[in-house]
């Protein structure tokens, strides 16, 4: 992941600090996605774009690994519940970023 060392004014700082407080979130994920949208018209498909923003507010787990044909059905029920870990929390974020889609393209 690249950084980027970015001068904004105070007022600018002190806007973006209050959103990231009032949506309990980094003022760096505010930065990214204010920025990812800008390079919307960047090329990528609409999953690509879904994805680097998942990317920027932290929400992608690594990929789960499967065996092919699991064994057991404990094997499926520990799956499940990696898979429900993994989601933890996800959800109010997904509405948020669904809402700003929505606004958007009002």
């Amino acid at each position: 992941m690249k950084q980027l060392l970015l001068r904004v004014d105070d007022d600018l700082h002190a806007r973006l600090t209050e959103r990231a407080k009032r949506e309990h979130r980094s003022v760096n994920a505010i930065a990214n996605e204010i920025l990812s949208v800008i390079g919307e018209t960047d090329g990528r498909t609409a999953t690509e774009k879904v994805r680097a923003k998942a990317a920027a507010l932290g929400m992608l787990a690594p990929p789960l690994k499967v065996a092919k044909e699991p064994t057991a059905l404990h094997d499926v029920e520990a799956l499940r519940a990696r898979v429900l870990d993994s989601m933890r929390g996800v959800g109010p974020i997904l509405d948020q970023m669904f809402e700003e889609d929505r606004d958007r393209l009002l």
